[in-house]
């Protein structure tokens, strides 16, 4: 049996965000090229300030594959969602947590998001249907071992999953929603969101597939007709400063696997920072250029506001030994601790007295 999972789709009516339809759209088309029989949508399929659900029931009608059964299960977002609230073939809600039979060999169950509860707190009432069975979560909240950054459309901490729960409850594979960037681990995997929120979410979207006869797990990029990338670059200065940004930009670039044609799609914010010999004026017409097949996120042009131009060779050679150190530095880059590239950020305004 194929399994598709997704979750926070956020969708909220096509005239505001047609691109979460679209995206949405793709992964139904993409289910039946794969001859995916279920797909599962771990909470946030809406949007909080959705109230009409029938934009949702024409696209399901519209682009569901015959045969594909799909399953909802309400996320913080739409909580209040309820199955009496849907009409479609095919479509299940599970608005209380849910053990259903996934095959002879393994069960599933299905933990909507419930306020003020921990994950731990659902599965315990299930825990002898559990013991000694395989059995896969399909939840919606935080992982507390995973990457649970800084969100404004998040904030806070929802129906957490713990390291002792996994230890205790012993599931196969858990798939969460809520957490919007994609995240693997030997148990746990967050799909991520299908299209991009903000422009916190960046790089190419996906939704994942279980193989249940193999015991497999693949990433699918979802063709999301909105792509965003956050980038910042550091400059130090020298004579062949303006080089090695260019070098460095391309590489970036070249970072993202981009498909062939997709350079439409993107929407790039662009920060420069650090110090520079070169001219400013000849730094941002080569920014420009370089990222020219892209549009610039809100149609704002690169961030030069922290770019300092300086020829004082005593800071530039601080500077190097700054960076020098920095690269060198042990040091985990993890929830709480701050990036490498803050810190020489830091640095450098130091250096160069910069705000």
């Amino acid at each position: 049996m194929k399994i598709a999972i997704t979750g926070d789709n956020h969708l909220t009516t096509r005239a505001k965000h047609p691109e979460r339809f679209q995206a949405l759209e793709d992964i139904f088309r993409q289910c039946g090229q794969q001859k995916i029989q279920l797909l599962l949508i771990a909470g946030d399929l809406f949007d909080q300030s959705l109230a009409n659900y029938h934009e949702f029931e024409e696209l399901y009608r519209a682009a569901r594959p015959d045969d594909l059964a799909t399953v909802i299960i309400p996320g913080n977002h739409d909580r209040h969602l309820r199955g009496s609230a849907l009409a479609g073939e095919g479509l299940q809600v599970y608005s209380e947590p849910t053990l259903k039979p996934l095959n002879d060999s393994r069960g599933i169950l299905f933990l909507p998001y419930q306020e003020n509860q921990t994950m731990g707190e659902a599965i315990a009432p299930f825990a002898d249907q559990l013991t000694g069975q395989r059995w896969i979560l399909v939840g919606h909240g935080d992982w507390t071992k995973g990457v649970n950054s800084a969100d404004p459309y998040e904030p806070g901490v929802y129906m957490p999953l713990t390291g002792a729960d996994l230890r205790r409850y012993q599931p196969e594979i858990v798939f969460l929603g809520h957490i919007h960037i994609p995240q693997d681990s030997a148990v746990v995997y967050y799909p991520g969101s299908p299209c991009p929120l903000n422009i916190t979410e960046t790089g190419l979207r996906r939704f994942l597939i279980l193989d249940t006869d193999q015991g497999k797990i693949t990433s699918q990029r979802v063709e999301a007709p909105l792509v965003y990338y956050d980038e910042h670059f550091f400059m130090l200065p020298g004579d062949d400063d303006l080089i090695h940004l260019e070098r460095d930009i391309t590489q970036r670039i070249e970072s993202w696997n981009l498909p062939r044609g997709w350079e439409n799609r993107v929407q790039v914010r662009l920060k420069i920072s650090g110090s520079a010999s070169s001219d400013r004026q000849k730094i941002l017409a080569s920014v420009k250029e370089l990222f020219a097949p892209y549009s610039l996120y809100q149609d704002s042009g690169p961030n030069l506001a922290d770019l300092v131009h300086s020829k004082d060779p005593d800071r530039t050679e601080i500077a190097l030994q700054v960076k020098d150190w920095v690269d060198k530095l042990d040091w985990q880059e993890k929830p709480g601790n701050p990036a490498k590239s803050l810190i020489l950020e830091c640095a450098l305004r130091m250096i160069y007295r910069t705000n």
